[in-house]
């Protein structure tokens, strides 16, 4: 919990939807936007778990996203652009600006074996690595924790759900405002775009994750 990713936040905005009735002239609003049935966990997301094999998670998330934007493939374990990864390897595969990371305890990795080596060892959603944007979901994911927290929660809600189990930091290096929230026997993490109460939250993170410095 030392080191968080250090990237330019952009503040997100709250998606309003409005539906007018044909009869009777009533209408109603709805300021929750669609979400694809899953929810990101302290140990996964949705019937995946951290540990899984590329495989298995791929086959699984596919079926909601299709084919992902990014695959890295399998390289060193301390990536400019990923941070730094446990193992000998470190893969990355990208829905928009939903991250999965992968690593292997060995560097011993084929074609034949690429999608079973290594376990799925942590994600980051909210922050767009291959277009190098923050505080984005470009693919409408609308993913949200089990609790309800999604981008664009605020901090004040943050407050409310978790009382003192959130920890909020300021990175006076990074210019960045962190928290953490402990949920049973794991946390998640991420950002608020800033210091006020209606700051609202612009990644959501699985921890440990791979970090940069």
């Amino acid at each position: 919990m030392t080191h968080y990713r250090l990237v330019y936040l952009l503040a997100v905005g709250s998606a309003f939807v409005v539906l007018s009735a044909a009869c009777g002239g009533s209408e109603s609003t709805s300021t929750d936007p669609p979400t694809v049935g899953i929810e990101v966990r302290v140990d996964g997301i949705g019937a995946v778990d951290l540990g899984q094999p590329p495989e298995s998670v791929f086959t699984e998330l596919n079926s909601f996203f299709g084919e992902p934007d990014v695959d890295s493939g399998w390289i060193p374990p301390d990536s400019a652009l990923y941070g730094t990864c446990p193992g000998m390897a470190m893969r990355a595969a990208g829905w928009g600006s939903l991250y999965l990371f992968f690593v292997s305890d060995s560097g011993d990795i084929s074609p034949e074996n690429e999608n079973t080596a290594g376990r799925l060892f942590a994600y980051s959603y909210g922050y767009d690595f291959s277009r190098n944007e923050g505080a984005t979901d470009p693919r409408d994911l609308n993913l949200t924790t089990v609790d309800g927290v999604r981008l664009g929660s605020t901090r004040d809600e943050l407050r409310t759900l978790y009382g003192s189990a959130l920890e909020e930091t300021y990175n006076e290096a990074a210019d960045t405002w962190t928290w953490s929230a402990t949920i049973g026997s794991g946390e998640l993490r991420g950002f608020f775009s800033g210091p006020e109460d209606e700051a609202r939250v612009v990644l959501i993170e699985s921890s440990p994750g791979c970090e940069i410095t």
